[in-house]
């Protein structure tokens, strides 16, 4: 009698450990062991059988000790907050009375779930969260005005919640009492918005339509009413449109989803990982690309990603989580590695699931640190001796290297690589000197390595990622080139129809000036549009109002400014030059058709006798200080214009350093 009751303990033990392993095993410690189910999706399932064999009783429900892993997931469709719990592979759905909302936050510590409703206008605070049982209908604790026009992400930093909202493109800036929202500011953003997230308390934003990635340094210390230009925009390289992301500080990541082409909604979508993005981001200058190389991307038709609207990530198993809004899901990926066309781990359907926050004691809050890696330095050449003379953000200059060239023209600083690369004009080809900022102060060195010597009479050179654009000027041509480090190989050798001179990026564009005239050749996608050798012809070509002839030209991702310089007629190259300012330049020019003029009253002008300018080359702009470089070449100098957005006609510099046959300028500026 006793060992049949022996055995009937042991065989109920045995059914109760089975009905505990109905769900996927999950990991702890490397170890596999089985989540807890009671067989309802009540929430109750918020942990993994971490101490013993069996589940214990908790309630109405099961659960052992383990790990909280929330999920958080708001809808387009109908308002409702959908709470999984990863490792206990459960949902509870909290309805609410909007009817759809994106931009989602969970404070686990006061217990209280944060969504901004696109049907109310309004962020709205649901308390008690952990308590609600699966299809409660729940009313908001506490509600902010109906300030908002179309919210699309949520992101907080203590007591401070931003609402991205792309309505009209603006943020909108609220302080959380405990009992409701209080609107401080309204920020006007010159692009269109989409997802945000902080890193320390710097605002990360993506700029929708692109594959940009814009930062506020210091966010909410400059969030006052009116227009607020990011403090850096950089490219993503590989991403098509972005629209979700999320930093994590403990890791030291950023996630940023990819929906690809718009019109497909199911099939073309991916997200895209950072790893060390403190040191990749900073180092990078206003208008850089970061390369898809040091990036892991996951994409392809396994993914079931076709419009990945958010993003979330766990730190603590390097999972990322997507809310698939196109085609239903929400998705997690684990053991991501070098990423590809992975199969989600964690896969469960959910139309219109909008934005998405993973939650967790180990995870929540670890927003990271604020940028402190801010530079600004000023690398100028010299066509009389090919030094380079490196000046900082004040216009003080720091040190003169002599290179191995006698004479340059176009000069760029890879703070990845602390790399400097010129063309020289002595040696007819590219020159790279790597551990440039260990240089000390009139040093000679010599080039790592240097291109082939195909070019005639380089003048200007731009560079996007890994590519380098040589304006060659006696023969009218563009030379790219590829480089990694140790080599540059020639990829196309373009003919432009045109006399050449300066050049420089917006983004992917070439904007190339037409010396002898005071024209603008605007190409669009040029890394890409052009493979053939031989003659190519502009998107368009626009006639700049006011300038005699141009030379010197550069271009600012984070102002949308654009600089060009007039060194007016090249027989007086001491007294008749210039410079011209046009602000929200990226939308006039697409108001221009081909062979269109760019009024001087969309414009500002310095020039006059007390600029000390006569031909002014080259030019950079500073989009910190809003001040103007300028290489001097006909009185050898170089010069700084402070206010230059609100600065016009016949105004001294604010700096004039002499040297000798100044040519071109690159300001580093990140």
């Amino acid at each position: 009698m006793k060992k049949s009751i022996i055995y009937l303990a042991i065989l109920a033990s045995a059914l109760f450990a089975a009905s505990c392993s109905d769900d996927d095993d999950v990991m702890v410690d490397g170890t596999p062991v089985a989540a807890c189910d009671d067989g309802e999706m009540n929430g109750d399932e918020t942990g993994i059988d971490c101490g013993g064999s069996m589940c214990e009783p908790c309630g109405e429900g099961m659960t052992v000790l383990g790990r909280r892993t929330d999920l958080f997931v708001t809808n387009n469709e109908n308002g409702s907050i959908s709470r999984y719990s990863i490792t206990g592979d459960s949902l509870v759905t909290l309805m609410t009375s909007t009817t759809a909302a994106e931009g989602i936050y969970y404070d686990a510590t006061a217990d209280v779930v944060y969504q901004a409703s696109r049907s109310a206008l309004q962020i709205e605070a649901f308390s008690n969260v952990s308590t609600v049982v699966n299809g409660a209908e729940v009313l908001a604790a506490f509600k902010g005005s109906a300030d908002l026009e179309s919210p699309r992400e949520l992101a907080v930093n203590g007591s401070s919640f931003v609402v991205a909202d792309n309505g009209a493109n603006k943020f909108f800036v609220y302080e959380n009492t405990g009992s409701g929202f209080t609107l401080t500011s309204t920020v006007e953003v010159p692009f269109p918005v989409w997802g945000i997230t902080f890193k320390g308390d710097d605002l990360y934003a993506v700029v929708d339509t692109t594959g940009d990635l814009a930062v506020y340094y210091d966010f909410l210390s400059k969030a006052l009413n009116g227009i607020l230009r990011p403090s850096k925009r950089v490219t993503i390289e590989g991403i098509v449109r972005t629209h979700g992301i999320t930093y994590d500080g403990a890791d030291d990541v950023m996630v940023l989803t990819d929906i690809g082409d718009a019109a497909d909604a199911n099939t073309d979508g991916g997200f895209h990982i950072i790893s060390d993005f403190s040191s990749k981001f900073d180092s990078l200058s206003d208008g850089e690309l970061l390369p898809i190389g040091m990036q892991v991307r996951v994409a392809g038709s396994s993914t079931l990603m076709g419009n990945p609207i958010d993003v979330a990530y766990d730190s603590e198993t390097n999972a990322v989580y997507v809310s698939e809004i196109g085609n239903g899901k929400v998705l997690g990926f684990t053991s991501i590695g070098s990423g590809g066309n992975l199969t989600p781990s964690f896969n469960k359907d959910l139309a219109m699931a909008s934005s998405i926050q993973f939650s967790s004691d180990e995870t929540d809050g670890i927003i990271g640190d604020s940028s402190d890696a801010r530079a600004t330095r000023l690398y100028v050449t010299s066509t009389a001796n090919g030094n380079v003379s490196v000046y900082n953000g004040t216009g003080v200059l720091t040190k003169t290297i002599a290179t191995a060239s006698d004479a340059t023209e176009g000069i760029y600083y890879n703070a990845m690589n602390d790399a400097l690369i010129q063309a020289s004009r002595s040696g007819m080809a590219l020159e790279y000197y790597g551990s440039f900022t260990a240089v000390t102060d009139l040093a000679n060195i010599v080039a790592d390595f240097a291109g082939g010597a195909e070019l005639a009479s380089p003048r200007e050179i731009a560079v996007f990622g890994n590519k380098v654009v040589v304006s060659s000027n006696t023969e009218n041509k563009f030379y790219v080139y590829e480089y990694n480090g140790s080599s540059f190989s020639l990829l196309n050798t373009f003919d432009a129809g045109f006399n050449t001179w300066g050049i420089t990026f917006m983004g992917n564009t070439l904007l190339a000036v037409v010396d002898s005239t005071s024209d603008l050749a605007v190409y669009d996608n040029f890394l890409t549009a052009f493979s053939a050798d031989g003659a190519i012809t502009p998107t368009k070509r626009i006639t700049v109002d006011g300038i005699v002839r141009t030379h010197g030209i550069d271009y600012s991702e984070a102002d949308d400014v654009l600089v060009m310089t007039d060194i007016g007629d090249a027989a007086d190259a001491n007294t008749d030059g210039g410079f011209q300012v046009t602000q929200d330049f990226a939308g006039k020019l697409a108001a221009l058709d081909n062979g269109g003029t760019l009024s001087l009253s969309d414009q500002t002008r310095v020039a006059g006798s007390l600029t000390e300018m006569g031909n002014p080359i080259d030019v950079a702009y500073d989009h910190k200080t809003k001040t103007v470089f300028i290489a001097e070449i006909g009185n050898g100098k170089v010069l700084a214009f402070s206010d230059a957005l609100n600065t016009n006609g016949n105004v001294a510099p604010a700096i004039s350093n002499d040297l000798m046959s100044a040519a071109s300028l690159y300001l580093y500026n990140n």
